[in-house]
């Protein structure tokens, strides 16, 4: 009965989430929901590495930078169609990630941290510093739009349903990754590392495979930002980003799929009502992180949660009455 409901729920949320394009009309609101898909597609995989492995990285924008500039590369300079160099940018960060992965092995908690917020900068010089490879600080422009079949995608409309693609693909494949054996097998080395190879799991494979396929999902984001920005530059992809899309996840509920969009949304939301206080904006954010954190722990899922179990016993009221 409740997999009914959630089968439901979710039908609902793709019927509303096509529907909505109709009745908002502003350029400048349909580029917040574009935005808006791109953080949910790279904060689920973040979620996944985050919340669900428990690895606490601080180098995913540098996996979705590595997503933005493959597109960039391959549609601008050898002309690739756009579905391939989607599929290719998520692989090439799923890869990277992986020999990251390998490498550092036997590395656990603060040194993994460290390793990827150092590989994040890293990655971030390297693409201002190597102007032949990436063209430096200025970045790659003029990427061209990108077209699948005959659909020509140059409105906000039409990014807006190409996003909206990439985002029911994520969270619908991540979820049954999240429930299948691996997914379980990723909560218990979150819950309880010993415990977990105590009982036949490879903890190093899956902690390997959990923080690839959260780096593919950031590919697959940044190959969607590359075309719908038009333009590329490493400023976009700098520890700023990583924090933000932390923050995002944390604000939303660590380890519920579903809750990183509330957590996605908050922050663009945050960002725009705060942005002609630009100098303290981040006094503002912070100040929402540490209340809402403060009284619920579980971010704004454990708020959605709590309004759902008080709302039960009047649902059940109203019910026998009628």
């Amino acid at each position: 009965m409740a997999k009914h409901k959630e089968k439901l729920t979710v039908l609902l949320a793709i019927v509303i989430s096509i529907l909505l394009p109709f009745f908002i009309q502003d350029f400048y609101w349909l580029g917040i929901l574009n935005m808006l898909l791109i953080y949910s597609v790279i904060c689920f995989g973040l979620n996944l590495i985050v919340g669900i492995v428990g690895l606490l990285t601080f180098g995913h924008a540098a996996f979705y930078g590595i997503g933005a500039y493959t597109t960039a590369m391959l549609m601008k300079y050898y002309q690739f169609p756009f579905l391939p160099s989607l599929f290719l940018s998520g692989l090439t960060s799923l890869f990277i990630a992986f020999l990251i992965g390998i490498s550092t092995s036997r590395v656990k908690g603060d040194y993994f941290c460290i390793i990827t917020l150092v590989f994040g900068e890293i990655f971030r010089l390297v693409m201002q510093g190597w102007i032949k490879f990436s063209g430096g600080a200025m970045g790659i422009v003029g990427i061209q739009a990108p077209q699948i079949l005959s659909w020509k995608i140059v409105s906000e409309k039409d990014f807006y349903y190409l996003g909206l693609i990439l985002f029911w693909f994520s969270f619908i494949t991540l979820t049954v990754l999240i429930r299948s054996k691996f997914g379980r097998a990723f909560n218990a080395i979150r819950e309880d590392e010993l415990a977990a190879s105590m009982m036949g799991i490879n903890t190093v494979m899956y902690k390997i495979l959990g923080f690839s396929i959260g780096c593919f999902y950031a590919g697959l984001a940044g190959s969607y930002y590359a075309v719908f920005n038009t333009a590329i530059t490493p400023a976009s992809f700098t520890i700023d980003e990583t924090c933000l899309m932390v923050i995002m996840v944390i604000l939303g509920g660590l380890g519920n799929l579903s809750a990183t969009v509330p957590g996605v949304f908050t922050m663009l939301l945050v960002t725009e009502v705060f942005r002609p206080l630009y100098r303290f904006r981040l006094l503002f954010i912070g100040l929402i992180m540490v209340i809402v954190l403060v009284r619920y722990p579980g971010g704004i899922g454990g708020i959605i949660s709590s309004l759902f179990r008080l709302c039960r016993p009047w649902v059940r009221l109203f019910k026998g009455r009628s």
